[in-house]
């Protein structure tokens, strides 16, 4: 039976890029778990508090409950990680067999960990990340599928792109990683500051002001907001503070929108 041939150099660059593009995908997922919050050149989510705050709807509050879940889902991704990036470095090398069972492994991991995500969705009812996670799903299994449709038997020759193409695509990449780069650093330099300045609170109504967060906003938001509170309005004590009904919360924009009830100053 004959060998397949070798690649030509597209194929080769689009099994190059499925690999690069897992690996890279996991790597952000790890850091975000590690890092979470906003902080300079990076906007991560609140894991923990996302896990806890899924587990308190169906009664299961404790931290433990949320901390193992996390560290379960963790555990998922590193692994899925490791075995794409290892299957990337096999491919440089050429090793087109380890390459394919490095890659199959990951991409097992891929499907258990959005498996994973997706059953703990329909558990907590949230369509929104469901959504997404079926995507990716089946985005990694067909990608599975195209980088093995694009297998092709070892060769010791160097797979290179004509001078032309090659130009091309430097230049595109060049100018995606300067305007990404760009919307970065400007973000960072004009909308940072929201993820700690108080934010202006909003008279509705007679003793009753309306605030609503930004994109960036966290506990330090809501601590330097009631800190200019009570330096803007001396005459007034704060009463109570509210957050939106649970049945007009909205998913992602839960609890970004609070209220201020006051009273005279006895």
């Amino acid at each position: 039976m004959a060998s397949p041939p070798p690649p030509n150099a597209t194929q080769q660059l689009v099994r190059y890029a499925i690999l690069l593009y897992w690996s890279i995908f996991w790597l952000f997922n790890l850091v975000d778990k590690i890092v979470g919050g906003a902080h300079f050149l990076w906007v991560g989510r609140d894991r923990f508090a996302q896990f806890q705050k899924y587990f308190e709807s169906t009664g299961l509050g404790a931290p433990d409950v949320a901390n193992a879940a996390l560290a379960f889902a963790g555990a998922l991704e590193a692994f899925a990680f490791v075995f794409f990036a290892g299957a990337l470095l096999f491919e440089v090398q050429r090793n087109t067999a380890a390459s394919r069972r490095w890659s199959f492994f990951g991409t097992l991991l891929t499907l258990g960990t959005f498996t994973f995500f997706s059953i703990g969705d329909h558990w907590f009812g949230d369509r929104f990340e469901l959504l997404e996670h079926t995507l990716f799903w089946f985005i990694s299994l067909m990608s599975w599928v195209v980088f093995i449709r694009l297998e092709a038997a070892p060769t010791a020759d160097p797979v290179t792109l004509p001078k032309r193409q090659f130009m091309t695509a430097a230049a595109v990449a060049a100018t995606l990683v300067l305007v990404t780069a760009t919307a970065i650093f400007r973000h960072n330099t004009t909308d940072f500051h929201l993820r700690s300045d108080a934010v202006a609170a909003e008279a509705v109504g007679d003793h009753l002001y309306k605030v609503a967060f930004p994109f960036l906003g966290g506990s330090t938001v809501f601590e330097n907001t009631l800190a200019q509170f009570k330096k803007t309005h001396p005459d007034e004590a704060i009463q109570h503070i509210y957050t939106v009904p649970n049945p007009l919360r909205l998913k992602k924009a839960d609890a970004l929108i609070f209220y201020i009830i006051t009273e005279d100053q006895p």
